[in-house]
């Protein structure tokens, strides 16, 4: 939470505190305790990821998908996360090659481009025969249709590298007490929370064809309870029961269609109702944080020329909370 609007100039240099007074729309429960330990000042999340660099890959026209590893300074304690850049170096002529990411779809051939790059790399993750997630990097583009004249090349990958479950295991609260050098503003720092278990993308060949339903969505294919269920699901990496809980707590979806004038113009939207079983969550806060993901999650499902007005009752009390309207901002694939 920030303080906005907060003038620290206006405030006497020999005021030892000063006082914030906090409104409630409504009357705290009373079975919630709240003290100061409640509240923290300064603090922000921490990522574990950082930028190093992988171990050269030697590739051949034999194969099309190699195996990245970290530099070996770093051990068997860094998980790649992501491959950020690659590039080809070839030997005999001294040649560099561009990689493209095959995301960003600036690769030759896409809608006539022959000025862009004519290689490209994407990236998979598979579990190894050790149980850990490892990154193999897949090379393709125009420059590889004619495999047989392809020259051996020396890859160069700039990735993101993350600890994997080190930090879980190895630190507890207030474990972290020391800083990287170059932080001149910050006099300690102190971990309030033990770092939580990184979450892995599934690998099953089932997954990844669910994925592939979502690439053509369509907000009326989720209004029905199971299959919002389904979908929230599929995003949903942790398997902790808190969650599966949440999501298990979507007893009905109902919808209407809305109409606006907005400057003089016709907007079209519908409104989304969806039924909670309020039994399933913590308290009334988890069911509005859980409200704001779902008036996200299907903000991106609808149309660019379609609003969407989310509305969360929650049983048994009826209790209704109505997010505002939100344009449709494109599929999340």
């Amino acid at each position: 939470m920030d303080l906005l609007g907060l003038d620290m100039q206006a405030i006497p240099q020999d005021a030892p505190y000063f006082d914030v007074e906090v409104a409630l729309q409504k009357p705290y429960p009373d079975d919630l305790r709240f003290s100061a330990e409640n509240v923290r000042l300064f603090c922000t999340p921490i990522i574990n990821l950082f930028e190093l660099e992988a171990d050269p890959i030697i590739a051949t026209q034999f194969e099309t998908e190699y195996r990245v590893h970290s530099i070996e300074q770093r051990g068997d304690k860094v998980d790649v996360y992501s491959v950020d850049t690659v590039q080809g170096f070839e030997a005999g002529s001294g040649q560099r090659f561009e990689y493209a990411p095959f995301a960003s779809f600036r690769h030759r051939g896409g809608m006539l481009r022959h000025e862009m790059p004519e290689r490209y790399f994407h990236t998979r993750v598979r579990r190894g025969p050790s149980g850990r997630f490892d990154t193999w990097v897949v090379l393709g583009g125009h420059a590889w249709e004619n495999q047989v004249t392809l020259p051996k090349e020396t890859l160069s990958l700039s990735v993101t590298g993350t600890n994997g479950l080190l930090p879980r295991k190895g630190l507890r609260e207030a474990g972290i007490t020391r800083m990287r050098s170059g932080f001149t503003n910050i006099g300690s720092v102190r971990n309030l929370t033990a770092p939580t278990l990184p979450v892995y993308p599934p690998t099953g060949d089932r997954f990844q064809w669910r994925v592939l339903s979502h690439l053509a969505p369509n907000y009326l294919s989720l209004l029905n309870p199971e299959i919002l269920r389904g979908a929230l699901a599929l995003y949903d990496w942790t398997e902790g029961e808190m969650n599966k809980r949440r999501i298990d707590a979507i007893t009905d979806v109902q919808h209407r269609l809305l109409q606006k004038l907005v400057k003089g113009g016709l907007q079209r939207g519908v409104e989304i109702e969806v039924t909670l079983d309020s039994n399933r969550f913590a308290g009334e806060g988890d069911i509005e944080l859980f409200g704001g993901m779902l008036n996200r999650f299907l903000g991106l499902y609808a149309t660019l020329n379609l609003f969407t007005k989310l509305v969360i009752v929650s049983q048994p009390t009826g209790r209704r909370i109505e997010w505002p309207d939100t344009k449709g901002e494109g599929a999340p694939f």
